[in-house]
C-alpha cells in the first residue's frame, strides 16, 4: 500500500461547486473572493484579509506594506521553502538567515538576537510544517527593538500557540493555499492585515494600484479622472481558485483533528526506536502538514521507507546556499543538523483510522530492517 506525503485530490464536491463559477462566466472575479476575505476575517478577529493569487505574492505584499526594500534586512529561516524566501529578493531585501533549535524546528531567537544591526527591518517566522514558533518570546522581541513581525503560517492553518490562533500574533501573517496544504485551492494566498489601512492598501496594489470603487464611471468606462498615485502588481485571488478554497474551509478543523490523531497513533508506535520526534513547544499545537522526525541514519532509512510505500522526504534544502540570494554562507549548526537527520512522514487525514496501523507498521519495519 502507498502512503503519499501528501493528498491533492479534489474532492466530488469541490468539483460540483465548480460548476456555478464555471456557468457563470466569472472565472476572474466573483463572490467567492469576499466571501473567503470574510471567513477570514471572522476566524481571525481583529485582522483584516486581502486574497492573493499565491502565497509569495502575498508575502511580497506584506513586505512592500511594512516598507522593506533595497538596503532593508529580513530575518528569516534558511530552512524553508523558496516560495516565501523569494519574497524577500522580491522585495529588494538582504536575507539575514536565523538558526532554528533542531530539537524543536522552530525559530531560534537568541541567535536572532545576535544578527542585530541598525538595518534590520522584519522578522518572517516559518511555522515550519506546521509546528508553531515561540510566539510569546518572538512578539517581545520585535516589539523590543521595532520590528515589523510577519508570520508564514504557510502550512500552519488551524495550528496555535498558547491557546491562541497561528496568525494572531504577527502585523502580518499569511497563509497558502497551495494544493498539498491544509485548504487546497490548487493556488492561491491570504494575507491577514493588523491594521485596516495597510489591508485597504494592499487590495490596490495585488490589482496594478487600481482602486475599483473609483476607477470606473457610471458607463462602465475608465474614469479619467481617477488617478493611480501607486503602481502595483497583479496579484488577485481568481474566483474559480476563491471557490475551491471554501469548499476545503467547510471540513478543514475535522481534517486537522484527523492528522493530529494519526501522530499519536505513530508516536505510540514508534516509541522507544532510534527515530526520535521533532517535540512541538509545549504551548503549541501543531497543524501538521507532515509528521517531523530525526534520524542519524535517514539516508538508509528513507529509501526502507519508501521501498514499503511511504512516500517520506527532506521536505527543505537551506536556502543560505543558493546564491542568488546575494549573501555569504551563514553559520546554522540547528539547520545543518536538520539538513541531515530530518525526515517528513505522511501523517495526514487521507491515511483513515483502518490504514493508519499499517503505516505505523511499514515504518517499524523499515526501522528493524536497517538497524
Amino acid at each position: 500500500m502507498n502512503f503519499p506525503l501528501f493528498d491533492c485530490r479534489l474532492s466530488g464536491s469541490a468539483l460540483a461547486a465548480l460548476e456555478q463559477p464555471f456557468n457563470s462566466g466569472q472565472l476572474a472575479s466573483g463572490s467567492s473572493v469576499s466571501r473567503i476575505e470574510q471567513y477570514f476575517e471572522e476566524r481571525f478577529a481583529g485582522y483584516h484579509a486581502v486574497a492573493t493569487s499565491d502565497m509569495t505574492n502575498a508575502l511580497a505584499l506584506a513586505l512592500r506594506l511594512a516598507n522593506i526594500g533595497n538596503g532593508s534586512e529580513v530575518m528569516t529561516l534558511a530552512f524553508n521553502c523558496m516560495s516565501s524566501n523569494a519574497a524577500v529578493a522580491m522585495a529588494g531585501a538582504r536575507p539575514v538567515w536565523i538558526d532554528v533549535n533542531p530539537e524543536t524546528a522552530s525559530f531560534d531567537v537568541e541567535h536572532a538576537r545576535s544578527q542585530l544591526s541598525s538595518r534590520t527591518k522584519a522578522v518572517i517566522v516559518y511555522h515550519l510544517a506546521g509546528y508553531p514558533a515561540d510566539m510569546a518570546r518572538i512578539r517581545k522581541f520585535c516589539d523590543e527593538h521595532g520590528l515589523i513581525l510577519i508570520e508564514d503560517a504557510n502550512n500552519a492553518f488551524g495550528a496555535e500557540f498558547s491557546s491562541r490562533p497561528i496568525g494572531t500574533f504577527g502585523d502580518f501573517t499569511v497563509f497558502s493555499f497551495y494544493a498539498n496544504r491544509q485548504i487546497n485551492a490548487i493556488d492561491g494566498g491570504l494575507l491577514l492585515c493588523r491594521r485596516p489601512y495597510d489591508a485597504e492598501r494592499a487590495r490596490r496594489l495585488r490589482r496594478f494600484g487600481v482602486d475599483h470603487a473609483r476607477f470606473r464611471d457610471a458607463d462602465g468606462e475608465i474614469d479619467p479622472a481617477s488617478d493611480v498615485p501607486e503602481i502595483g502588481g497583479s496579484s488577485t485571488l481568481n474566483n474559480i481558485n476563491a471557490t475551491l478554497a471554501l469548499v476545503s474551509l467547510a471540513d478543514v478543523d475535522a481534517r486537522i483533528t484527523r492528522s493530529r490523531e494519526n501522530i499519536e497513533v505513530l508516536c505510540k508506535a514508534t516509541s522507544g526506536s532510534r527515530l526520535t520526534p521533532i517535540k512541538p513547544l509545549t504551548e503549541g499545537k501543531p497543524a501538521y502538514w507532515t509528521w517531523l522526525a530525526r534520524l542519524a541514519d535517514r539516508e538508509t532509512v528513507m529509501q526502507a521507507l519508501k521501498s514499503r510505500g511511504v512516500k517520506c522526504s527532506k521536505l527543505h534544502h537551506p536556502n543560505h546556499h543558493y546564491s542568488g540570494f546575494g549573501v555569504p554562507g551563514a553559520e546554522l549548526p540547528g539547520t545543518d543538523l536538520l539538513a541531515r537527520e530530518m525526515l517528513a512522514i505522511p501523517c495526514g487525514w487521507w491515511i483513515d483510522q483502518a490504514h493508519i496501523p499499517q503505516l505505523a507498521t511499514a515504518i517499524r519495519d523499515a526501522l528493524q530492517a536497517t538497524s
